[in-house]
């Protein structure tokens, strides 16, 4: 961990100089309107936040969708997401964007127990804000996506969150959306395994979360069903065909879009439609997810 930490501090640090420009110039949708800098713990602490996103002429009753921002467990805040969050939100629903402490701060139990603590901030408070919480769906991209998916199986599971020391579990998902996921820390992959220690100390292997680095451990049949995103230049395109393996061993109903056209020549990168929102594949998958969260929308009888 000592060896690598000082190359993993100058990668995010210019992640984070990249993500500057990029917020820059982002275009945003109209009709938007937002709600930022919410607490859903009252403790001061900036990863203690969430924001709100919906349509400005939004009645009542819209489906939800909860985004866990990426940034490989130890960088990034709701912010590099706030575009993306926009134009989910023009598909028609209320977006909910939250933080949650980083890894070289915390554990990577205490980042799951933070997503909770926001969950149920979310099932007490966004009704009030005209959401319809019969309908709440989960988003995350690259280790948001990671995030995602151990908690799509902790909700399905009491003596899951029993071990990962949640003792509520406030809402249960329609669906999940996981963008460039990773779901195999345990696979021999230098820059995924370089993160190991940072999530679950210097004994990792002793860390009874270890096993579920690797996501086939804490899967479950009764998970909600899937949508993968993936790429061609997507570094971890493996990981999205991984996921799928697991959802389809499991008998979990999932759509994998793997987009390997050229966009400008180029192959699409690592979560294209967070960082580039307004692009027309991104316009195209966002959508696509979206009409796939509301074929699992439930109808009032």
């Amino acid at each position: 961990m000592d060896v690598f930490m000082p190359v993993l501090k100058l990668v995010w640090e210019k992640t984070r100089l990249v993500d500057a420009r990029r917020m820059k110039r982002e275009k945003y949708p109209e009709g938007i309107k937002e709600y930022r800098d919410i607490p859903y713990l009252d403790d001061g602490d900036m990863y203690h936040l969430l924001d709100i996103y919906m349509p400005a002429d939004a009645g009542t009753s819209l489906p939800v969708m909860i985004d866990i921002h990426g940034g490989g467990w130890m960088y990034g805040t709701k912010e590099i997401n706030r575009c993306y969050c926009h134009r989910l939100a023009a598909q028609g629903f209320i977006v909910a964007s939250i933080n949650y402490r980083l890894a070289g701060k915390v554990l990577f139990r205490e980042q799951i127990t933070d997503i909770f603590s926001a969950f149920g901030w979310i099932g007490e408070n966004l009704e009030s804000y005209g959401a319809d919480m019969k309908n709440v769906f989960l988003t995350g991209d690259s280790a948001g996506g990671h995030f995602a998916c151990v908690c799509a199986a902790l909700t399905k599971s009491e003596s899951l969150r029993k071990e990962f020391g949640i003792h509520n579990n406030p809402l249960q998902f329609n669906a999940v959306g996981a963008t460039s996921p990773v779901v195999d820390l345990l696979s021999p992959n230098i820059i995924l395994n370089v993160n190991l220690r940072m999530l679950l100390g210097s004994n990792l292997r002793k860390s009874p979360f270890y096993k579920y680095m690797k996501f086939d451990n804490i899967a479950l049949p009764d998970m909600p069903p899937f949508y993968i995103l993936t790429s061609s230049g997507d570094f971890v395109h493996s990981q999205s065909h991984k996921l799928k393996k697991v959802l389809d061993n499991l008998g979990v109903p999932n759509q994998l879009r793997d987009w390997k056209c050229r966009y400008k020549g180029k192959r699409l990168p690592h979560c294209f439609a967070v960082l580039d929102s307004a692009s027309r594949p991104a316009e195209i998958v966002i959508r696509e997810m979206a009409d796939f969260f509301k074929k699992y929308i439930n109808k009032p009888i």
